[in-house]
């Protein structure tokens, strides 16, 4: 017989913890599955996702980071964070104009982000290193 108890150590909050845990000993690559599994039992929680995204992104996880960080994007499209982090991570892999989309929807929604503007004039500066317009 399964008890409420079990279910919840099995249900996303349980391997939210875990990846907690696991981050804050610099286990990313276990905690990523942990946020990975919770974040698939809990689909439309945006702290979750997110939560997996970075951490995937610290396990080096670069393809998978940026998939969680789309869907971030897609839960809170108006978050300017959701946008730099997606910026970065497709900036990282190389999706040199589509992070400059990111960016800028992240500067539009934060005009003041340094962070951002940083990366943004990084990511020209390799554009125009490559002979790639910017798109805007």
């Amino acid at each position: 017989m399964t008890t409420e108890r079990d279910r919840r150590s099995k249900g996303p909050d349980s391997h939210n913890y875990s990846g907690q845990f696991l981050s804050e000993v610099e286990r990313h690559d276990d905690a990523a599955e942990h946020y990975v599994k919770a974040a698939q039992l809990a689909p439309s929680e945006y702290e979750i996702i997110f939560n997996a995204a970075n951490t995937l992104r610290q396990a080096g996880r670069n393809k998978q980071a940026e998939e969680y960080y789309r869907l971030a994007v897609n839960l809170r499209p108006q978050e300017a964070t959701s946008h730099m982090n997606l910026g970065a991570m497709l900036h990282v892999n190389g999706k040199l104009l589509e992070a400059e989309s990111s960016y800028l929807e992240a500067l539009r929604l934060k005009p003041d982000d340094s962070i951002t503007r940083t990366n943004l004039q990084k990511l020209r500066h390799l554009l125009a290193k490559k002979g790639i317009s910017p798109s805007r």
